[in-house]
């Protein structure tokens, strides 16, 4: 994991480039021991400012790791808003850095101690309004707290989850990578974690997973985030496929009180980290706390409330609500002729006589994402995954060509997939990615979504349905979008048996359908 922790530690070098409004230098505390409820030890580091507490005390914000990293990940961004006024903490949350305990998974414990770190913080300074803040773990665990503790005005929660399962289970699929890297990096998890990760991997009691993850999950606590009236800002990024966008943006339209969601290119905590967007997510981050906190007048509030970032170019786009569009393409899928051709896509529904495709399991294909993480995260900087569709195996694969585009269309929101399927036997998988194809034949990664049927009934026709992960991508002028579906995929596990076969039936009476939103 120390591949990962550096980006992380150099994140103030790299985002925290704000004008402050006070010159005065803070006091900095960088070593405090607080004993917490059950007699653990947490360790965390304080910024005092130098300027007299106002009436209601200072506007206090409490900084909570990523995984792996411990109470230093902050240091410049907290002394940035302790130049500005604020009282800073920033902890290493149990079992990381030298704080005592297991690692929980921001389980009870977890946020038994951020609410004993607000009862310390308020029995030895004059604290006003308070609000959380953190990448990954940090948001998680800042997104429960709030629920939880209505002490917590604010929370900047980014590249955070609001459904555990989503994370590492999406679409009854394994995320073999992301959850190896999480269970072997932490030095003292939980024994409960390593067994929920024993069971998920293995597909056994997936009841006593979802019971384990339903209150870690900011989805279980719509209702309590909304009677707080807390005030949410949540960043995630597109080719994040630890904590993808699309649980955030589900608990984003839930929400009742004041949010703002940002969405925007690059993988898992590095946009956040490396300063993306030109330090946009910290600048709206501190713009955020300087509103709901500081209680300024800084028309945060009435701006739009959806930034969304165009993949590739980079281009801040903002919109008033998400979805960001109620417009779009209904795809119907139309056969193909051999594995030697590309199906194709139409506006139109198919008609024809009955036909069907088949492709097989056993082998992986040029229609992937990439390398795991490494691929993802150079995507931030605006060098995305490319292929060369042409060489994709038809026999272990399929792929679909819309019509060619005759001005830029342009993807925002959620695509989404139903699909008629004759599954030969009762588990396979599924990795459906949808491409930009130019003229000869390279494709760019646009986005994609794994799925695994299990139980599925043997040589009969059944309909699955999947979301792919929410994008925004603009498609040039003079090329099409290509749906593109094989069997495996780097990230996720494999089923035991991948010696399978997936007929693909066309009947007026099925059709299978893409649907992409756009503006």
């Amino acid at each position: 994991m120390k591949t990962f922790a550096l980006p992380a530690l150099l994140a103030g070098a790299l985002c925290a480039g704000f004008t402050a409004s006070s010159q005065a230098a803070p006091t900095f505390i960088p070593d405090l021991d607080i004993t917490t409820f059950d007699g653990s030890e947490l360790d965390a580091n304080l910024f005092i400012p130098e300027t007299a507490a106002p009436a209601g005390g200072y506007p206090t914000v409490l900084f909570t790791n990523s995984w792996m990293l411990d109470k230093h990940q902050y240091l410049l961004q907290a002394k940035e808003l302790a130049e500005n006024g604020y009282l800073v903490m920033s902890y290493s949350t149990r079992g990381f850095g030298v704080s005592e305990g297991l690692v929980d998974v921001a389980g009870d414990n977890s946020i038994n101690d951020a609410s004993v770190l607000i009862d310390w913080l308020q029995a030895n300074y004059p604290v006003g309004k308070l609000g959380m803040a953190g990448i990954s773990y940090g948001a998680g665990i800042s997104l429960v707290t709030a629920a939880q503790d209505p002490r917590v005005t604010a929370v900047a929660a980014l590249s955070g989850w609001s459904d555990v399962i989503e994370g590492l289970y999406p679409n009854d699929t394994v995320n073999l990578v992301w959850g190896t890297i999480l269970t072997t990096t932490a030095l003292n998890l939980d024994p409960e974690v390593d067994t929920i990760w024993a069971n998920l991997r293995a597909t056994e009691d997936i009841a006593g997973v979802e019971t384990f993850a339903a209150p870690r999950s900011a989805l279980s606590y719509v209702p309590e985030l909304n009677s707080n009236g807390t005030a949410v800002l949540m960043s995630n990024n597109f080719a994040d496929y630890l904590f993808k966008p699309n649980s955030m943006t589900q608990l984003y339209t839930l929400l009742d009180g004041p949010k703002k969601l940002l969405l925007n290119p690059g993988t898992h905590a590095v946009t956040e980290t490396l300063g993306g967007n030109d330090g946009h997510i910290w600048a709206t981050t501190f713009r955020w706390f300087d509103r709901y906190l500081k209680e300024e007048a800084n028309g945060i509030d009435t701006e739009p409330k959806v930034d969304m970032t165009v993949r590739i170019s980079n281009k801040l786009e903002q919109f008033d609500d998400f979805p960001v569009t109620d417009k779009s393409t209904r795809y119907f899928l139309h056969p193909r002729f051999s594995y030697f051709n590309n199906a194709s896509m139409k506006t139109s529904s198919y008609n024809g006589w009955g036909w069907s495709n088949d492709f097989h399991g056993g082998a992986d294909t040029k229609a992937g994402t990439g390398i795991p993480v490494i691929s993802d995260a150079l995507e931030g900087f605006g060098i995305p995954v490319y292929t060369n569709m042409l060489g994709i195996n038809g026999y272990h694969a399929i792929e679909y060509n819309s019509p060619v585009f005759g001005s830029t269309f342009k993807i925002r929101g959620t695509p989404s997939l139903e699909m008629w399927i004759k599954p030969s036997k009762p588990e396979v998988q599924l990795h459906v990615h949808l491409y930009d194809t130019g003229p000869l034949g390279l494709g760019r990664l646009i986005t994609h979504a794994p799925i695994t049927v299990r139980n599925a009934a043997v040589g009969q026709s059944q309909k699955i349905s999947l979301d792919l992960f929410t994008t925004s991508y603009d498609v040039p002028a003079g090329h099409v979008v290509t749906l593109a579906i094989d069997t495996e995929g780097l990230i996720y596990q494999k089923p035991a048996d991948t010696r399978y076969e997936i007929t693909v039936p066309y009947r007026r009476s099925q059709q299978s359908v893409l649907t992409i939103p756009h503006l």
